[in-house]
This record gives structure tokens, C-alpha cells and sequence, in this order.
């Protein structure tokens, strides 16, 4: 498959874990779900690791050990910036200032010559993130009082938008379920940071005390186990840019969802907004088609450029060049 398709499947099953997190925190604190659903999530990406292909050998660095270090470091600092941050900062913000990593993508790609899109579709990155905006219901942002928490958010978008660079970087040496595997392993010291500094382990028998708790825990770390190798394949296959555009369409399929399954209906702003990315995607599919036909037209004309009937004249009238 294309990093389209992957890309893709990699918006529903983000949307599917978004809903199924949502449950997950009605009844635990952040730091336990992280570790407990990450216990799973470990267990069953390292027995499709282990028991596939060349099995524990796919996790040698193979020359990426300093990449991995500082893969593990910048995700356990995301997870400490973004989830600690709810202590002061509303979950509105959060959710919508951590969508600045789009911006942040296309300016480290941009500086460092890495990815430099066209202006034209960097014109559309704006649409689609005033549309995120909408959607997640900027309207209810609070600006008074949270900037310490706010800042965080702003940090983790940065640092989740610099990780993609490092883990593209890593993928040329190893494949997505085997980085997918130790990345997740190493994330997971930031929750387990965030349910010791929070004393979160003391409400552990209260939020445990229902088998439903436990399973919604199971089946989220089951969701990420699929979900993780996905965006991988998708960043290993397009420009990062890219691959987070498209990720921009995740809350409507959420919204979608949450429709299809609740009957919570969206307003009317989150109805323009999802208009918005829809539209945005649409214009980034169009520029693709046409870079694309452009490249077929080029490669189907080069090979004629010696046929060409000048050409042919000239050479007949004053002999063959030397």
C-alpha cells in the first residue's frame, strides 16, 4: 500500500483510540492508563515482533542506538509536557494548542532543507487548522490563568513534531513494529513519572474495582498495538508535513463517529470547521494528482525528444553531429 492508504487507516484508528482514551480516563488517572494500557500494548506488538521474519533480530539498532536514545528521551518528555500540563491548563486548549505541530513540522523541515512544500499547499494548512479549531470548539478556550500549562502544550507539539524527524530518520535502519516496540517502551517511563509524582497508585483499587475498567484499559492498549505500526508505515512512506495534514481530519472522524454511535450531534461551527479540513485535504489529493501527472507527462515526452522532426531535418541536411 501507499502512504495515502496508510495514512489513512492510520486517521481511523487514532480516532477509534481518542474514543476509547475518553472512556479509559472516566475512571483512571492519566499515569495508570498510560502504564496499564502500555503492559498491553507491549505484550502484543513484541509477540508480533518476536514471533515474525527474523524475530528479536529486528531489534537491533543496527547502527541507530544515539537515534533511539534520543527517540525515548523526547517522547517521555512529551508525555510529561502534554499530560502534565492538565493540571494548568483546560483539556480544550490542550487539545487544540498541540495541533501547532503541523506549524512546527513545516518550519524544522523547512530550516533544516528537509522538506520545503509548495506555497500553495502550504496556503491550505491554514484552512485546515482553522477548521481544527472549529471542530475542537476554540469558542471554549480560556486564556486567563493558563499560560504555564499552555507553554507545555506549546513545548510537547514542538517536541512531537522534532520526534517525527528522529523516528523517519530511524526507519531507514529498522521497520515500523520493531520501532513502534521501542518506542512505546520507552514512552512509557513518562507515565509511570506522571502516576508516581501524582500519588496516582493510592486510587488505583478504587478506579480497578470494575472488570469493565481493566477491559477498557485491555482493548486501548490492543488499539494502540495496531495503530502505532500504521503511522509508522505512513511516515516512513511521505513527507512528514504530509502525514500530519492528513491526521488533521482525526477529530471529524471522531465527531463522525461520536454522531453515528451517541447521537451527539455537532454544531454548526464544528460543521464548517470539518467543511474546512475536508476541503483542505481535498486541495493537498488535487496538488498530488497534479505533480503526478506532471512527472508521467515529463517521463513520457524525454524519451521523444530525439525523434523530433527538427532534429531529424537538421541532421539529414548537415550530416550527423560529432
Amino acid at each position: 500500500m501507499g502512504g495515502t492508504a496508510f495514512a489513512l487507516l492510520s486517521v481511523l484508528g487514532m480516532a477509534a483510540f481518542t474514543l476509547v482514551l475518553r472512556a479509559a480516563l472516566e475512571t483512571w488517572p492519566v499515569g495508570l492508563a498510560g502504564v496499564f494500557s502500555r503492559v498491553v500494548t507491549l505484550a502484543a506488538l513484541g509477540t508480533w515482533v518476536l514471533a515474525r521474519g527474523q524475530g528479536w533480530r529486528r531489534l537491533r539498532p543496527r547502527g541507530t542506538l544515539t537515534w533511539l536514545a534520543l527517540m525515548g528521551v523526547v517522547s517521555v518528555l512529551i508525555n510529561l509536557l502534554l499530560f502534565g500540563s492538565l493540571k494548568w491548563t483546560t483539556a480544550t486548549n490542550n487539545a487544540l494548542l498541540f495541533r501547532l505541530d503541523v506549524v512546527f513540522v513545516v518550519l524544522i523541515g523547512w530550516v533544516l532543507g528537509i522538506e520545503r512544500p509548495g506555497w500553495r499547499q502550504l496556503a491550505l494548512l491554514p484552512l485546515m487548522l482553522a477548521g481544527v479549531a472549529l471542530v475542537g470548539e476554540v469558542d471554549r478556550m480560556d486564556w486567563a490563568g493558563h499560560l504555564p500549562g499552555d507553554l507545555m502544550v506549546v513545548g510537547a507539539a514542538f517536541a512531537f513534531a522534532a520526534n517525527a524527524f528522529v523516528i523517519r530518520h530511524i526507519l531507514r535502519r529498522m521497520d515500523e513494529e520493531a520501532v513502534a516496540l521501542v518506542n512505546h517502551g520507552l514512552s512509557t517511563f513518562g507515565f509511570l513519572g506522571l502516576a508516581v509524582g501524582g500519588g496516582e497508585f493510592a486510587r488505583m483499587p478504587l478506579a480497578g474495582a470494575r472488570p469493565s475498567a481493566w477491559m477498557c484499559l485491555g482493548l486501548l492498549g490492543l488499539v494502540a498495538a495496531v495503530v502505532l505500526p500504521l503511522y509508522y508505515a505512513a511516515l516512513r512512506r511521505m513527507a512528514v508535513w504530509k502525514l500530519r495534514a492528513w491526521l488533521l481530519l482525526t477529530p471529524v472522524v471522531v465527531a463522525g463517529l461520536e454522531w453515528a454511535i451517541w447521537g451527539v450531534r455537532p454544531g454548526g461551527g464544528q460543521c464548517v470547521g470539518a467543511a474546512l479540513i475536508l476541503a483542505g485535504l481535498a486541495g493537498l489529493v488535487r496538488a498530488e494528482w497534479q505533480s503526478a501527472a506532471k512527472g508521467r507527462a515529463g517521463v513520457l515526452r524525454s524519451p521523444a525528444e530525439d525523434d523530433r522532426p527538427s532534429t531529424r531535418v537538421r541532421e539529414t541536411q548537415e550530416g550527423p553531429s560529432r
